[in-house]
């Protein structure tokens, strides 16, 4: 599992400003200590209707005269080139730019293709980027035939997202059982002979380093732990706003909030240490860093494992244990936990592990 960071052209301006470091400077500070940077345009973000966060995203110039617009080759082209000139100043992999995939049905498939192609022709070893929604990894044999199609341009690394439509509380949403199967058979399919990263997964990408991703992305903050296109709005609402206060539950793979943490403490302090995975967090900062912490060890004790079926029945053993702790806790304390939050953090994933190994032969019975 690599460590690094995601420059954003959201978050991260190419001429440093008051308190927001360059792009180049933020990334000889990350490769300073060893950290791996990426530069992802997020084109697919900056495509959604509602996207309207662009101060920072316009200072790097990365469309030509006809703007926004991807319909043609020869503009597929021109933003390509584009953002790989950036790229290579910042001195960065080179990452092809990509649309959100809606259907097998529409333009945006054939779109994503297409510059998919032109990235590949312009640099052979460039990395490239698949973004799609629920329908799409819905697609069944069409979904395997599609990936195929884009395995051919044999890029050394694949960049993954799951573009969700609408975000509830910085939550995972795993309901959709078909859908997330049929994401992790395509980083399944991608692994075979390219590096997968997952991004904008947090806990729920703990699934694709099972089914052979070996990086998931999340973020210090909640919003960066889910693809959310509102995190790409500027809001309306000026008025300030006091977040909610959260405490990472490391045993659990999950993230509630801080009078739960408190509650269970309450209840049983050295119940509560060992499901949070440690001392409790005593500021933001800190909660940041456990999160963090958390995390990486869970997905390099998975990752660790070259075998697949052996990974896939360790991610299980861990989703079984986080299910009896959380059968313990709704058992001592309610109401704060509650059967909700095993069916977000624990019961989605577990399904659609199974779902996806089954179909597999992956399933140890």
């Amino acid at each position: 599992m690599a460590d690094g960071i995601f420059i954003s052209p959201f978050a991260t301006p190419r001429v440093a400003q008051p308190r927001n470091p360059s792009g180049s400077e933020l990334k000889d500070a990350i490769s300073a200590v060893g950290g791996e940077v990426i530069f992802d345009v997020a084109t697919h973000a900056a495509l959604l209707p509602t996207t309207d966060r662009v101060d920072f995203y316009d200072t790097w110039e990365l469309w030509g005269p006809d703007g926004p617009v991807l319909d043609t080759p020869a503009r597929q082209l021109q933003h390509v080139e584009r953002v790989f000139e950036r790229q290579s100043a910042l001195g960065v992999p080179l990452l092809a730019p990509t649309v959100t995939v809606t259907s097998l049905d529409d333009s945006s498939s054939q779109i994503a293709i297409g510059v998919a192609t032109v990235a590949a022709g312009l640099a052979k070893h460039s990395w490239q980027t698949l973004v799609g929604t629920r329908a799409f990894w819905r697609s069944d044999y069409r979904l395997d035939e599609y990936v195929g199609r884009l395995a051919a341009l044999r890029s050394p690394t694949w960049v993954v997202t799951v573009a969700n439509e609408m975000v509830m509380n910085h939550e995972p949403d795993l309901a959709d059982v078909e859908a997330f199967s049929g994401l992790l058979r395509t980083i399944h399919s991608l692994s075979e002979r390219s590096r997968v990263i997952l991004t904008n997964a947090d806990f729920a990408g703990l699934l694709g380093v099972a089914a052979g991703a070996d990086t998931i992305g999340t973020g210090w903050d909640r919003s960066m732990r889910t693809f959310d296109p509102q995190a790409f709005h500027v809001s309306s609402d000026a008025g300030p706003r006091i977040p909610a206060s959260y405490v990472t539950q490391g045993a659990l793979s999950a993230v509630l909030r801080r009078d739960t943490a408190d509650a269970i403490e309450r209840w049983n302090p050295t119940v509560a240490q060992a499901v949070r995975g440690g001392p409790m967090p005593p500021s933001e900062q800190a909660e940041r860093e456990h999160h963090m912490r958390a995390l990486r060890e869970t997905a390099l004790s998975v990752a660790a494992i070259r075998d697949r079926v052996d990974r896939i029945a360790r991610l299980r053993e861990h989703y079984e244990a986080a299910g009896r702790n959380f059968d313990l806790l709704i058992a001592n304390v309610q109401p704060f936990v509650k059967a909700s939050d095993k069916a977000t953090w624990q019961a989605q994933q577990l399904t659609t592990l199974e779902s996806y190994a089954v179909a597999e032969g992956l399933w140890r019975i």
